[in-house]
């Protein structure tokens, strides 16, 4: 975003434009009053506060409206903000919309509101990511889990580790700075790796937590995968309870990837019905079948779904997966069969895609992925795939510190990758000015309005 913009005042439906009780419109800027006032016949009193006013079109009455005002520091962009809160029709949405655009107001980008509050420091880029992912939040532990991110809560830690990389910087500097003062506590190649070591343990600890959150908050990647006519589509269907994906006796009707999500309450699973696996002159086909074979190694899970036989070539494959077998179609056995089958595959689940029976895959999914030990942690989570990657980095950074200094390099040596370390967790804090672009890009993703 250009400098100058941020001298404009901007306006936005902050709830969606469709037939509803009420509809909010929110102006931020140094002008908000001024301009909210040039479509009221009262002006608004310059306070935190709420105020009833009509609002006119010239001297047409266009509504009466309750509207929130928020003095600079009080509001969430930092900036003078007035929310209006008027009747929840189209028209008039746009209408008031358009008034104050054409009284000085511009429309503000998606995100724009979060990236003023940014830019005005009353958000850091954890907490900005944290209020997108909570928007987009698909289950109930992504929802806790952003709640937390956008309260700030997810910065102490990190900041523990800042302190400490700027105290063994410091002493490593004042050591090079100062040669003639050996003896400066701690500055000793021992001392610094020992600290090292203990924060990169940290690191460690927060990484995986963060990535088992992302999970939370991304989904699952689970392949249905098997032979043709085994009940893959029908599976996907009965999951989702919906007729998705086509469902026929014929073999290789599944020719391309289909693709539901089903919602638990401390995860989601992204399913994605496959072609059958098998070997085929059908051209088209065939290549329905590559692409589910190398979506394979993408998968976080994979439900194989037999009818009879398992396929050796197939389980070769994935057996280094999380993986679970999926006996379908036990409708067609009798009990006696049945029993005779759980009995001697202990290592399955029995299910009925066609009856809609699939009961005990559900609870074996649950079992497996059941994240609500996360919330216990006192580890800060980080929420953004881009900041975990930025955290595997300074890492990195640290453990070649730490290997540098085992191997006898002398400590002025490591200060380049721990500056560079700093320099990464800076940008991921918001400490610093990150680059213009790369800002712009983070707060794009955001809906209007936020």
């Amino acid at each position: 975003m250009n400098k100058l913009f941020l001298e404009d005042t901007i306006v936005a439906p902050a709830t969606k434009l469709a037939k509803q009780a009420i509809s909010i419109i929110r102006i931020s800027g140094s002008d908000a009053f001024k301009i909210t006032n040039k479509i009221l016949k009262d002006d608004l009193i310059y306070k935190n506060t709420q105020q009833l006013r009509k609002i006119y079109d010239n001297n047409f009455l266009i509504d009466e409206a309750l509207i929130i005002t928020f003095i600079d520091k009080k509001s969430f962009t930092g900036e003078n903000v007035v929310e209006i809160n008027c009747h929840g029709g189209v028209l008039v949405t746009k209408k008031i919309i358009s008034l104050l655009i054409n009284n000085g107001a511009r429309m503000a980008e998606p995100g724009e509101f979060s990236q003023r509050a940014f830019l005005n420091s009353k958000i850091n880029l954890l907490q900005a990511e944290s209020i997108n992912n909570l928007i987009e939040s698909k289950n109930e532990l992504a929802l806790k889990i952003n709640a937390i991110g956008v309260t700030g809560q997810n910065n102490k830690e990190l900041l523990n580790i800042k302190e400490n990389l700027v105290d063994i910087i410091s002493r490593i500097q004042t050591s090079i700075d100062y040669p003639d003062y050996d003896d400066i506590e701690g500055s000793d190649s021992q001392s610094i790796s020992k600290v090292l070591q203990l924060t990169n343990n940290n690191l460690k600890k927060i990484i995986n937590i963060s990535k088992r959150a992302q999970n939370i908050n991304e989904g699952i990647q689970t392949l249905i995968l098997g032979a043709p006519n085994v009940g893959k589509s029908s599976l996907l269907n009965s999951l989702i309870n919906e007729d998705k994906a086509i469902v026929t006796d014929i073999e290789g009707t599944t020719r391309d990837i289909v693709e539901g999500q089903l919602n638990f309450d401390n995860f989601t699973l992204n399913l994605i019905d496959t072609a059958g696996i098998r070997k085929t002159q059908d051209a088209v086909e065939q290549i329905g079948i590559e692409k589910s074979l190398k979506l394979i190694s993408q998968a976080e899970l994979i439900l194989y779904v037999i009818d009879n036989q398992i396929d050796d070539e197939i389980m070769s494959k994935i057996k280094d997966k999380n993986f679970i077998i999926v006996r379908n179609k036990i409708d067609i056995l009798d009990q006696k069969q049945l029993h005779n089958l759980k009995n001697n595959s202990k290592d399955m689940i029995f299910i009925s895609a066609k009856e809609n029976n699939v009961e005990p895959l559900i609870k074996k999914i649950e079992a497996m992925w059941n994240n609500e030990e996360v919330l216990e942690s006192s580890l800060p989570i980080i929420t953004n795939m881009n900041s975990i990657i930025n955290l595997e980095k300074i890492f990195e950074l640290i453990q070649t510190s730490i290997k540098n200094l085992n191997q006898g390099f002398t400590i002025d040596m490591i200060n380049l990758d721990l500056y560079n370390a700093l320099d990464i967790l800076n940008n991921i804090l918001g400490i610093i000015d990150a680059d213009e672009e790369i800002i712009n890009n983070i707060f794009k993703k955001y809906c209007l309005g936020k």
